[in-house]
């Protein structure tokens, strides 16, 4: 009997599993960095800080990761979801948002290094 992950609301859409990302690994969503939380062959969620300029809907996003000297570059991606992801500080000005990232169309040399970095840099199941 096959389990789906309780989710408020609803029942789990992901068909990829999701993996936790070590720490230092960076997504840059157009010309925005952000802290990639999690990863799968899918997608991504990453945590960006907003200044003026936010990602776009429809991006093109690189991955580094310079423990590994990992890069890749010009995944197509969507955002899907979008929520505040601020500290709880009270007197904090800082803005911190977490963005959900469908890939689209890889090619295959995409998904490979794709694949790579998920086996050589997550710490496990998110």
């Amino acid at each position: 009997m096959s389990r789906q992950p309780k989710i408020p609301g609803g029942v789990e859409r992901r068909r990829h599993k999701r993996y936790r990302v070590k720490e230092g690994a960076l997504a840059f969503l157009g010309t925005v960095p952000g802290s990639i939380s999690d990863i799968s062959e899918g997608g991504l969620a990453v945590h960006y800080v907003v200044f003026e300029k936010q990602p776009e809907e429809n991006l093109q996003l690189d991955i580094f990761f310079g423990r590994d000297d990992f890069y890749l570059a010009d995944l197509p991606g969507r955002k899907v979801s979008e929520a505040d992801s601020s500290p709880d500080v009270t007197f904090s000005r800082i803005n911190v948002r977490r963005m959900g990232v469908q890939f689209g169309e890889l090619t295959g040399e995409q998904k490979s290094r794709l694949k790579y970095f998920i086996l050589h840099n997550t710490l496990g199941e998110a």
